[in-house]
């Protein structure tokens, strides 16, 4: 999908991450939850890579494995060519990737001033002194849209719009080439939201940074984002240009997810094509997240599924500069 252009800067290569479950206290049975399966996509240098999809499809698990917040079952993660293992301190990558997290009420330690808050990750990263915390973090803040007497305050005395500027501030703080924002207005209303997006764009063309845009609304998709990367049960369905996307998508369960952003009326009420025609018989018991997951993850609600698609795993195949995790040609 890259023109050759761009210089790569995230390589996600077959990452996979597996949870045990346990049906009760008394129930020693382990059931394996796939909460991202075999995963595969490249982000490049100044793009917002947007990955969408319903709740539970492991937007926010992926998020934690790229920071390394969670251990990796199978795969791999490169940064600029080089695979992150942030056991390995050498590497020093960590600074390079940052995170804006969803919730601005629980990601900013309460106890702390919020000069202290955003300072702390550039003097432990050695980018300024300690006796330049003050200073530095009133910088911070205007570069975030606040003033600066904000830097004496704890984050109780915030709203949560200018808590988000916190946190925004804090992560840029140690001067990242790529961000990953994790549903970072969800906790906002949509006047706060609308705001907090433009800042995000403005620093984004300010500074030629990276995002990883993770939302479950495709309306911001289509204000934010370049590429779209659609994810369902732990899996990729389909990785696309924004424009494209919206002017028609390829997977059958993209269609559905851009369907239900549409007005409702009598014109476009949300509508699953051929739904009449599942036959209850035919519902593959095997699909889902469990270990014995065979076929198609989106086999039990696609209205295109064909009998190979009971057994048979597709793959992620170009078509054109668009990707797709389907049978259907």
């Amino acid at each position: 999908m890259n023109t050759g252009k761009k210089p790569e800067v995230l390589n996600i290569n077959k990452l996979s991450k597996y949870y045990l479950s346990y049906g009760s206290l008394f129930n020693f049975k382990r059931n394996i939850i796939k909460a991202v399966d075999n995963v595969s996509f490249k982000v490049y240098k100044g793009d917002i890579f947007s990955i969408v999809g319903e709740t539970g499809c492991g937007k926010s698990t992926l998020s934690k494995l790229i920071l390394g917040l969670t251990n990796r079952t199978s795969g791999e993660i490169f940064y600029k060519g080089n695979i992150l293992n942030y056991n390995l301190k050498k590497l020093n990558l960590r600074k390079k990737i940052q995170i804006v997290f969803q919730d601005p009420y629980s990601s900013l330690n309460p106890k702390k001033k919020i000069y202290k808050i955003v300072s702390l990750p550039a003097i432990k990263n050695k980018i300024i002194k300690k006796k330049d915390a003050l200073q530095y973090s009133m910088q911070m803040l205007k570069n975030v849209g606040l003033d600066e007497d904000y830097v004496f305050k704890f984050p109780h005395e915030l709203s949560g719009g200018q808590r988000q500027r916190i946190s925004i501030a804090r992560s840029l703080s140690v001067n990242p080439e790529l961000l990953v924002l994790d549903e970072p207005v969800s906790a906002l209303d949509v006047s706060v939201s609308a705001q907090i997006l433009n800042l995000l764009l403005d620093l984004h063309e300010k500074n030629n940074l990276t995002y990883v845009f993770i939302t479950h609304d495709l309306r911001l998709v289509r204000h934010m984002a370049d590429t779209v990367c659609v994810m369902y049960g732990g899996k990729i369905m389909e990785i696309s240009p924004v424009d494209k996307f919206f002017d028609g998508p390829l997977h059958p369960y993209s269609k559905v997810l851009l369907e239900s952003i549409l007005a409702y009326g009598p014109k476009n009420i949300l509508q699953f094509a051929d739904a009449g025609n599942i036959n209850i018989n035919n519902i593959n018991i095997n699909a889902g997240t469990g270990k014995n997951r065979r076929g198609c993850v989106y086999y039990n609600l696609c209205s295109r599924r064909m009998d190979k698609c009971i057994n048979n795993e597709p793959d992620l195949k170009e078509n054109g500069d668009v990707q797709v995790n389907c049978f259907f040609p």
